[in-house]
């Protein structure tokens, strides 16, 4: 996994957790539920990009590997940004040399965010 696709990561939790709890009360309590939340998104989306990553590797398959981006799209915190960078690194490694992704428009439609 590059050092682009974990900054990203981090960048847009970060952006995401302070705007979803921004309008909680500002206290030492809520801060440390915000670090927590994100830590533990942060770790977790590390976890499911690296699956991804490998199984992109065995599996080569157009349907697989649309599929589990789809999967991690649903994730909370996920956004256009991100998937945008996931999809640039499994295609730089020519994880995704068979995939139009003209056809999977899909994966970069997200409700909550205005383009």
């Amino acid at each position: 996994m590059t050092e682009t696709l974990t900054k990203t990561v981090s960048e847009e939790l970060k952006k995401f957790y302070f705007k979803n709890f921004r309008r909680r009360g500002k206290s030492l309590k809520t801060l440390e539920l915000i670090k927590e939340c994100y830590n533990d998104q942060y770790n977790f989306f590390i976890n499911e990009l690296s699956d991804i990553i490998e199984k992109s590797l065995i599996y080569n398959d157009e349907k697989r590997i649309t599929e589990l981006l789809y999967n991690f799209k649903k994730n909370e915190g996920c956004n256009k940004k991100i998937m945008k960078t996931v999809v640039y690194e499994l295609s730089n490694k020519n994880k995704l040399s068979g995939i139009n992704l003209n056809q999977h428009k899909y994966l970069f439609e997200f409700e909550d965010e205005k383009y």
